[in-house]
């Protein structure tokens, strides 16, 4: 009996204590002032000092601040179909380097045609850097063989690892290293393309087929511009953070821009460990809506984040909301849903698209506009590696309309609350669960 009862407590602490590092590596939500940006922080001018300089040795050192910035164009496209092709062409004119911060970097149509195209950029001399998540790219496990003629060809890659054992350095000849790990349950979510310095593609689409195939409905921003000298240092920083290796002198990477433009505009980031710019910046941008509020998102359940919304609409300003009618998270769809009768009664109108899933992290507040990789649940605004950009720009926002909300609102239907009583119950109990969404 005593033994039985020993045993017992022995693993009732066992669970408890696995619970406690679960909540501190994973669940915890710790943010500190990130936004706006300080009055030291990295302009384009300092942004090559401050990646050699950058000596950190975890990946969440790389929380740098970035002072507003200028583009000179900021072009975005939907679907894949349109922007893959203009990705890709871009890798293929590059002549110095092609950098990629990539969450889902798969071994299908086309991450291969990226893959095949970037083992000719290295044979051509281009420098080839990537870093890639563990979860999202599977470059251990399905994806290996991709990576590892990538790695063979001469392209350097690092691996943010979610789960134990942490690998730290270049694959595949990265060292595993013991728990307390620096990145776990943690996942890089960003999606970030750098080519020779000069231009930048950011959005919500992964190297995967069903972003090609409609499957998934995503943007993608090719940006050029003074801007791109902060999101190479973003990069090099990470990936130096990761295990990357670097030269002492970064200065091929950092060209003066031909055209340094004049759109106000800001690169800022979610960093594990509190530092949440993007997400204090996304919260800021709604809050100074007063005449259009537009938000395409396909995880919105972090209540702060919704209150502000509502808040928005009480004072007047019109808000309409676009979201998967099925998407591939069926709690955060409940959980939303639940909040519908709220949102209408506030005057929020709510378009779901059908026969897709909607992908794109995309918020006209008037005439600023951000885009990049920040859903708007509790893991993207305060726990994971995340990336945005947020501009200050009449024709951008009028391309995100045109080419974005306009057309989407046309084919959507307007969304409906929950009727049935099965379902108003399930989506009460998910909307009790956004903390862990």
């Amino acid at each position: 009996m005593n033994g039985g009862r020993k045993a017992v407590a022995i693993g009732a602490f066992g669970a408890a204590a696995a619970c406690a590092v679960v909540y501190r590596q994973a669940l915890r939500v710790t943010a500190r002032k990130s936004w706006p940006p300080p009055d030291d922080a990295v302009t384009p001018a300092a942004a090559r000092v401050a990646s050699e300089t950058f000596r950190g040795r975890r990946p969440r050192d790389a929380a740098l601040d970035f002072a507003w910035s200028t583009a000179a164009t900021i072009a975005p496209w939907a679907e894949g179909a349109n922007f893959f092709p203009r990705i890709l062409a871009d890798v293929e004119a590059a002549r110095s380097s092609v950098h990629i911060l990539m969450f889902g970097w798969r071994e299908g149509h086309v991450g291969m045609r990226m893959a095949d195209l970037l083992e000719r950029k290295l044979v051509a001399g281009v420098d080839v850097r990537a870093l890639v998540d563990g979860m999202g790219s599977r470059p251990y496990r399905e994806a290996r063989e991709m990576y590892r003629r990538l790695a063979s060809a001469g392209a350097e890659i690092v691996v943010n690892d979610m789960l134990p054992f942490d690998r730290d350095g270049i694959f595949p000849r990265s060292r595993r290293l013991a728990w307390p790990r620096h990145e776990g349950g943690r996942v890089d979510h960003r999606k970030l393309f750098v080519v020779d310095g000069e231009l930048a593609w950011i959005g919500g689409a992964g190297l995967e087929d069903h972003f090609e195939s409609g499957g998934f409905h995503d943007v993608m921003v090719r940006v050029t511009g003074d801007v791109v000298r902060q999101a190479q240092a973003a990069f090099l920083t990470s990936f130096r953070a990761h295990g990357g290796e670097l030269p002492d002198d970064l200065a091929r990477y950092f060209p003066e821009p031909a055209d340094p433009g004049s759109t106000p505009i800001a690169l800022a980031q979610v960093i594990p460990g509190g530092f949440v710019a993007a997400s204090h910046a996304i919260a800021e941008q709604i809050d100074s809506a007063r005449e259009r509020l537009d938000v395409m998102n396909p995880y919105l359940t972090d209540r702060d984040m919704v209150q502000r919304i509502l808040a928005a609409a009480h004072r007047g300003v019109k808000v309409r909301v676009v979201v998967s009618e099925i998407s591939n998270n069926a709690g955060a769809t409940a959980a939303l849903r639940y909040r519908y009768a709220e949102l209408r009664a506030a005057g929020v109108e709510v378009w779901e698209l059908p026969r897709t899933v909607v992908h794109a992290k995309v918020i006209v507040a008037d005439d600023v506009v951000s885009f990049g990789t920040v859903n708007l649940d509790a893991w993207a605004l305060y726990r994971n590696w995340e990336v945005m950009m947020l501009a200050r720009s009449h024709d951008a926002a009028a391309l995100m309309e045109e080419r974005l909300f306009e057309p989407d609102i046309a084919r959507a239907k307007r969304g409906e609350p929950a009727r049935e009583t099965r379902e108003r119950l399930e989506g009460w109990l998910w909307d009790k669960l956004t903390f862990f969404l």
